[in-house]
C-alpha cells in the first residue's frame, strides 16, 4: 500500500530493545491484519541506518535516542514482561499506559493489554449474578474511551503523526441474532408450560397461541429475514433445554431443524449458541455443535456464548479445539462499547502460553438486553445511531447482539432508513 503523497512503498521500522512474542503479536495485528502496512522489528543492537528503505518511517520504542527517528513512543516495559500477574494499569481519557514522548500512549502495551483481555488472567474485580466477569467493578470501566473503538483510533492517530495516509477499511454492520427460544409458547407442553402460565398469569395467551388464534411473540424469524439480508444478519442457535436458563423449546423440535435449514438455504450464516452449562462442562459444547452440524449438514465454525458466559482463556481454547473459527462473545454485558477496542478481527492469543490460536474474535458494540430493560426506546435508538456513526468513521464491521424474542424493541428504522 502506498501513501497518498509518495510513489515509494511506505513502511515502518520499529527500533526496540528486544524482539518479543508479545510485540510480534501486536504488530501483526496492527500492521498486517488491520491496515495492512509493511513493517520490520529491529533490536537496537542490530540497527543499521543504511538499511532504511526509501519512504519508510522509523519509530523508537524503548531505546536510547539513536537519531534519524520519525517518532518516539512512550515505553512502559509491559510489552517485554512475561507471565500473567495482576497489573494495576494506568489510564487516562484516551486509553491505557499514558506516557511522555511524541505520542500520548504506549500503544503496543495498550493493544496487548486490551486485545488479549490480559486482566482476566488474574481477575481481581469479582463476578456478577450470572457468574460473568464484573467489568463494571473495574476502576477503568467508566473511562470514556470504551465508547469508541479506541485502539483502532489510536493506531490511526499514530499513522497520521508519521504522515502515513492509508485508507480505512470498508465499513459494514450486521446483527447477530441469538435464538435462545424459537417459540415462547407454540409447540410446547408439559408441566413447566402449564405452571409457567399460572405463575405469569398468561395461561389464556398461551392457550390462544396453541389453538392458532394468536401468534407466538417469539416467532419472529420470518420478519427478521424479510428485513435483513444475509449480509446484515447471522443467527446463533441454542440447542439445549437441560438448564432452566436454556431454551424453552426442545432442540429436537422439528421446527428447529426446519428453521436452520431454511436460513442456510437463503444464504444466512448460522452459528452455535453454546448452552448455559457449556462454560463449565465443555463436553456439552461438543454435543451441541454436533447436533447443529447434523441439522445444518455442514461444519459449524461460528459461535457466541449464551449469557456471554465464559472463562478466559479456557472457554475459547475449547471452542478452538472444537473447530470454531469465529466467535462473537466479547461484549460488555451491562453497557455498550468496544471491549476489544476495535471493529476489526482479533486473533485469540493465549498470554499464559505466548501463543496465537486459529480463532478470530469479534467484539460486538451493543447487546440488546444491556439496554432494553433499563433505558427507554429512544435512548436505545440514539445509542445505535451513535455506534453506527462511529463505525463509519473508522471502518470495519460493527456487530450488534439481538434476540428474536426482543424483536419489538429493535429500532428498525435506524437500520433500514
Amino acid at each position: 500500500m502506498q501513501p497518498s503523497d509518495s510513489s515509494h512503498e511506505v513502511g515502518v521500522i520499529w527500533r526496540v530493545p528486544q524482539d518479543t512474542p508479545r510485540l510480534r503479536f501486536v504488530l501483526r495485528v496492527l500492521c498486517e491484519i488491520w491496515t495492512p502496512l509493511p513493517y520490520k522489528i529491529v533490536p537496537a543492537d542490530q540497527w543499521k541506518p543504511a538499511e532504511v528503505p526509501t519512504g519508510w518511517r522509523v519509530i523508537d520504542y524503548g531505546i536510547p535516542d539513536l537519531g534519524a527517528s520519525h517518532l518516539r513512543l512512550p515505553y512502559s516495559g509491559f510489552i517485554a514482561q512475561t507471565g500473567t500477574s495482576f497489573l494495576s494499569v494506568s489510564w487516562d481519557l484516551g486509553g491505557f499506559f499514558p506516557g511522555e514522548g511524541d505520542f500520548g500512549w504506549d500503544l503496543p502495551a495498550m493493544a496487548f493489554y486490551v486485545l488479549t483481555l490480559y486482566p482476566l488472567y488474574d481477575w481481581r474485580y469479582g463476578y456478577d449474578e450470572w457468574g460473568l466477569y464484573a467489568w463494571h467493578q473495574a476502576p477503568f470501566y467508566g473511562a470514556p474511551f470504551w465508547r469508541e473503538p479506541f485502539l483502532l483510533q489510536r493506531w490511526y492517530e499514530l499513522l497520521e503523526r508519521l504522515e502515513i495516509r492509508l485508507p480505512h477499511p470498508p465499513f459494514t454492520w450486521e446483527i447477530g441474532w441469538d435464538i435462545d427460544h424459537l417459540y415462547a409458547w407454540k409447540g410446547r407442553g408439559g408441566l413447566r408450560w402449564w405452571l409457567g402460565g399460572v405463575w405469569h398469569r398468561d395461561l389464556h395467551k398461551r392457550l390462544s397461541v396453541r389453538f392458532g388464534k394468536n401468534r407466538d411473540p417469539y416467532d419472529t424469524i420470518e420478519e427478521i429475514v424479510s428485513n435483513f439480508s444475509p449480509e446484515r444478519a447471522r443467527f446463533f442457535f441454542l440447542l439445549s433445554n437441560r438448564h432452566r436458563r436454556d431454551s424453552l423449546v426442545s432442540p429436537h423440535h422439528p421446527d428447529v431443524r426446519r428453521t436452520i435449514q431454511m436460513l442456510l438455504s437463503k444464504g444466512y450464516a448460522v452459528g452455535l449458541h453454546p448452552s448455559f452449562e457449556s462454560r463449565d462442562a465443555p463436553q456439552r459444547l461438543l454435543a451441541e455443535k454436533g447436533l447443529l452440524e447434523q441439522f445444518a449438514g455442514r461444519p459449524i465454525t461460528q459461535s457466541r456464548q449464551h449469557y456471554l458466559r465464559f472463562r478466559w482463556p479456557d472457554t475459547f481454547q475449547e471452542l478452538s479445539n472444537a473447530g470454531i473459527r469465529e466467535d462473537f462473545t466479547l461484549a460488555f454485558p451491562k453497557r455498550s462499547g468496544f471491549l476489544l477496542g476495535t471493529t476489526l478481527p482479533v486473533p485469540f492469543y493465549r498470554v499464559d502460553k505466548e501463543r496465537e490460536l486459529p480463532l478470530w474474535l469479534w467484539g460486538p458494540g451493543l447487546m440488546d438486553r444491556a439496554y432494553i430493560a433499563v433505558a427507554p426506546p429512544e435512548e436505545v435508538e440514539q445509542e445505535v445511531r451513535r455506534l453506527l456513526q462511529v463505525g463509519r468513521q473508522v471502518g470495519g464491521r460493527l456487530h450488534f447482539i439481538w434476540h428474536n424474542s426482543t424483536w419489538p424493541f429493535l429500532p428498525l428504522p435506524v437500520f433500514t432508513e
